[in-house]
């Protein structure tokens, strides 16, 4: 198949990805500009005011954690990387400890992550169909993608790493940018370790099929993979390596292989979920199910399109170099889609599957730049999978968007309103209290938590423990872990992040009621919200272990409920 690569639009690209390289034309580094900003807007415009009390809290208590000069896994059970946190900790002793300084870095990797797919599709489609997409992935990270989470920079160092990779199907590339891509795969590895050394692997493959595409023979394809691949080890090393050699200087392999270990061995055991279903209230589960037929459709006509050339006797070189460039991007992508889609495979829902969601988007937009090369079939099969895409994603803009406006929680609502809550009397007076979620911006907890954070902040003291738990620890579904960092107290236990089958069991209830007994928290809050709340996997169901239920009985005595918080208090009422 000898299609063109690039649109019309734009005569400064090339045949390959050009990147942010030297020679770039002013004029397309000023587009990116105006995209990013316009991003920036728009999400911030958007954001919820509402903290996330889960995953947002275990990154914010993860960064106070660390900013106390505790250790990932050494000192806190830590399922994730250490980038965010450290990154995190690192901007809370700059700017002091707020909710708003994570907001706005998370806004500021996703309105890169808008840029870079931008500046991707621009490279393989017109600008009109680069423009589509971004809207497209912004609607996505706004309804699909909460805050705080550590795949959000892992989904743009992936599309950063695989960019700087792509013109190796059409010529050989510089030590330095391997480098850079190798160093790219092992910043994303630091965020999230197995997401990273997938990107490792992807793009290992994306290398040795590009090098068999071209040239021949096997040892000297073999002699060629090895001097390209080389820089990339050796970037990929740079950022991993002295991670890795910090962490062993102070804190051994066990609780690293724990933590890591762990949910690989229980995650389908303890949290899968059934594939949704789709309807008229649920068009944002199109995201389950919209990368595999993308996947299927790319991979049909990457395949097509060898079997064409193979048929030609003879071909050009501009024409073979065309050819590799675009099987390349679907190589490249579509590799990237799969493995990423396969992370989410467990817990199938839109917002696990959003790593492969971003490269799907940049396929289809491809494909729908090519879309007059191929039958009338696939040309009807791309034109719906491209609307499908821009209905699944508006509809979980629009739905993030009702919820948001039912409670008054969007940031632009707020700062645009003259009242700002004043009709509310708890959140009007929250949002004139100085704290970790009301410094710079006043982001507004459930009224029960603001009361439990309230009666913390004012009964214990800056240097005091606390634990959030549960009303029953034999089953668990999730916890608070977000009132540890709006009153600034270090959890009791290294075990913030409560998880079904690890503190469900005797050996580590044992543990909590030593740390417990240790430390002596003179209050703890037990959150009731999800004693009711039921998935088909083995979170529901009791573990029999009620030692650290029997404990807190025994040693807590209740003082204070706020609706779903509760409040007991160490010794004697």
């Amino acid at each position: 198949m000898t299609s063109e690569i690039l649109g019309t639009g734009n005569p400064a690209r090339g045949n390959d990805f050009r990147g942010l390289q030297p020679g770039v034309p002013r004029g397309f580094l000023v587009q990116l500009v105006i995209v990013f900003l316009v991003s920036c807007m728009v999400l911030a415009a958007g954001m919820s005011r509402r903290p996330g009390m889960y995953d947002e809290g275990i990154t914010l208590t993860g960064a106070m954690r660390v900013a106390a000069g505790q250790v990932p896994h050494r000192d806190f059970y830590f399922i994730y990387g250490p980038a965010e946190v450290y990154i995190l900790a690192g901007l809370f002793k700059v700017f002091g400890p707020s909710l708003l300084v994570e907001r706005l870095f998370d806004l500021l990797i996703k309105a890169l992550t808008v840029t870079a797919v931008y500046a991707i599709a621009l490279s393989y489609s017109r600008r009109a169909i680069a423009i589509f997409v971004s809207i497209v992935t912004a609607m996505w990270l706004f309804g699909l993608i909460g805050w705080g989470s550590a795949t959000t920079p892992v989904s743009l160092l992936n599309l950063i790493g695989s960019a700087l990779i792509l013109p190796v199907f059409a010529g050989r590339l510089s030590t330095r940018r391997m480098l850079a891509a190798g160093a790219v795969s092992g910043a994303a590895s630091l965020f999230r370790y197995e997401t990273g050394i997938a990107l490792l692997g992807i793009h290992a493959c994306v290398i040795f099929i590009a090098t068999c595409l071209r040239f021949t023979g096997t040892a000297n394809r073999l002699r060629i993979f090895a001097s390209t691949f080389w820089p990339y080890l050796l970037g990929f090393a740079l950022l991993t390596v002295p991670a890795a050699l910090y962490y062993f200087s102070v804190a051994p392999l066990a609780p690293l292989l724990h933590d890591s270990i762990f949910l690989g061995k229980n995650y389908h055991r303890i949290r899968n979920l059934p594939f949704p279903a789709i309807d008229l209230r649920g068009l944002e589960n199109l995201a389950v199910y919209l990368p595999i037929a993308i996947a299927c459709l790319s991979l049909y006509i990457l395949v097509k399109s060898f079997s064409q050339t193979g048929g030609h006797a003879v071909s050009s070189a501009e024409s073979t170099r065309r050819d590799n460039a675009w099987r390349g991007f679907l190589i490249t992508f579509g590799l990237l889609l799969v493995v990423m889609y396969l992370k989410g495979l467990v817990r199938v829902s839109p917002g696990q599957v959003h790593l492969a969601v971003i490269p799907s988007l940049l396929l289809i937009g491809g494909l729908f730049q090519q879309r007059l090369t191929f039958s009338r079939p696939v040309r009807i099969a791309i034109d719906s999978l491209m609307l499908l895409s821009f209905v699944a994603a508006t509809w979980s803009s629009l739905h993030e968007i009702s919820m948001e406006h039912a409670e008054h929680l969007s940031a632009a609502e707020w700062v645009l309103s003259s009242a700002q809550d004043s009709t509310q009397k708890t959140s009007a007076t929250w949002c004139k209290i100085p704290g970790p979620l009301t410094r710079g911006f006043c982001f507004l907890p459930e009224d029960d938590r603001i009361h439990a954070i309230e009666f913390i902040s004012s009964h214990t003291r800056p240097g005091d423990p606390l634990y959030s738990g549960l009303k029953h620890h034999d089953r668990i579904f999730a916890n608070d872990n977000l009132i540890y960092f709006a009153t600034q107290r270090l959890p009791a236990t290294r075990w913030s992040q409560l998880d079904p089958g690890l503190q469900t069991s005797y050996d580590t209830q044992t543990q909590m009621i030593d740390e417990l007994e240790r430390n002596a928290p003179p209050y703890i809050v037990l959150d009731s919200e999800f004693d009711l709340s039921r998935e088909p996997n083995d979170s529901a169901k009791s573990s029999g272990v009620m030692l650290l239920d029997d404990y807190i009985r025994d040693k807590y005595q209740p003082v204070e409920t706020f609706g779903i918080m509760s409040i007991r208090r160490r010794g004697s009422p």
